[in-house]
């Protein structure tokens, strides 16, 4: 790892060659090309692609099933070093039910609108124009800069590691989800639990024979939300959440006490709440309200859906905040941006957990508001697309540089 004082000149070369205004027409483009998950279509694969070869940088696709592909480029270095890759995906959530024109692209208030305007066609085209800025500086790299985007993050597929397989393979890893301009050393961990309570029927006129199903989830839900190891706050990674996500219940019969209600429960983990923990802590809480209620029977499915695979609960996985690549890249930050970033956790699940779990180091960083993501008017600030870009290409510089 270089001192960022190595080379000053170089660096400076570098960060001035960004220019905010093309940034900001990259990332307005993107958005203007609909990809949405699972149905991405080749567009935004190929623009990207082209748009590299455009700027002299090898890059190419990998398809990964009809009418979608994974996109790279590649900076080669003439040394010997570290694969760094810079990731993003190239999906977004549907743009129905919006409020504001989906794919518009409009800029005003200092905010670009749009879907995939967080997440994360803003963050892609900081990403690209970084690996464009270290190209043309004609600093020679030790090692080699990878720029990698797949399809199906946000639900649709996810390609991520087909694209870590092949052309994004690497050492250490850098997601540009947004981040808001904080250092996230890692990802939460998740426990999709749902619960099913079972009832007993009978008509609406001798309800008061039946056992509700709905009215003892109802019971269910708030002992669960209730756990003392959801209200416990961390300095890093502040409360772990719990999501009643969906509910299903009632409507076999009208005039009649719903038998059967399924709630699907979205729980993400800190690093202190292992999923072996969550799931004592949420048997002993379900055994001990039977135990006082006799009416109440509960079932519990660890996992998502009916008839698909089911989807396992999974460890935090992250690097500690004193860890030398964390340093690293917040030391870069701080040099491209004036500010120190601070550090936290990832609220959701991205590529670098994908990667920490195959013992690649990486972190995630990325202009933009998580809260907008997903969101009906979905924004990103425009400022902070160029300083994401400027902190994207020191990192490349620090850890690349020969």
């Amino acid at each position: 790892m270089l001192d960022p004082s190595a080379a000053p000149a170089e660096l400076h070369t570098i960060l001035s060659a960004i220019d905010p205004a093309e940034t900001t027409a990259l990332a307005q483009t993107l958005v203007r090309i609909p990809s949405i998950t699972g149905r991405e279509g080749l567009a935004i694969s190929r623009f990207i692609a082209e748009w590299f070869t455009g700027a002299g940088i090898q890059s190419g696709l990998q398809e990964v099933g009809p009418e979608r592909a994974n996109v790279w480029a590649r900076l080669a270095g003439e040394e010997e070093g570290p694969c760094l890759l810079l990731n993003g995906h190239l999906d977004t959530k549907p743009g129905e039910g919006m409020t504001i024109a989906p794919f518009s692209g409009e800029i005003h208030a200092g905010r670009l609108w749009g879907r995939g305007s967080c997440d994360m066609k803003g963050p892609l085209a900081c990403l690209m124009v970084a690996v464009k800025a270290l190209a043309r500086s004609g600093v020679r790299l030790r090692g080699t800069l990878v720029f990698g985007a797949e399809v199906g993050e946000d639900g649709g597929g996810w390609k991520f590691q087909e694209l870590l397989d092949g052309p994004g393979r690497c050492d250490l890893g850098i997601c540009g989800e947004p981040t808001n301009l904080e250092l996230h050393i890692g990802c939460r961990g998740s426990y999709p639990l749902r619960v099913r309570t079972i009832g007993r029927a009978t008509h609406t006129g001798t309800a008061y024979r039946g056992i509700n199903a709905i009215q003892k989830m109802c019971k269910v839900i708030d002992a669960l939300y209730a756990l003392p190891c959801f209200h416990r706050t961390d300095p890093i990674w502040d409360r772990a959440p719990i999501n009643a996500m969906t509910i299903q219940g009632g409507g076999k019969v009208t005039s009649s006490v719903p038998d059967e209600c399924t709630v699907q429960f979205d729980i993400r983990l800190n690093p202190d709440l292992p999923p072996e923990q969550i799931d004592a802590m949420v048997r002993s809480e379900l055994n001990r309200l039977q135990a006082e209620d006799p009416d109440l029977r509960v079932e519990v499915q660890i996992g998502r859906g009916t008839g698909d695979a089911m989807a396992n609960s999974q460890p935090a996985r992250y690097l500690a905040p004193d860890h030398p690549f964390v340093e690293t890249v917040r030391q870069a930050i701080e040099v491209a941006t004036g500010t120190r970033p601070r550090i936290a956790g990832f609220p959701g699940g991205c590529s670098a957990a994908i990667m920490l779990q195959r013992g690649i180091p990486a972190v995630i960083f990325g202009p933009g508001n998580l809260e907008q993501a997903h969101s009906d008017a979905e924004w990103i600030a425009v400022d902070q697309l160029h300083q994401a870009a400027r902190a994207y290409a020191a990192i490349a510089y620090r850890i690349l540089a020969a």
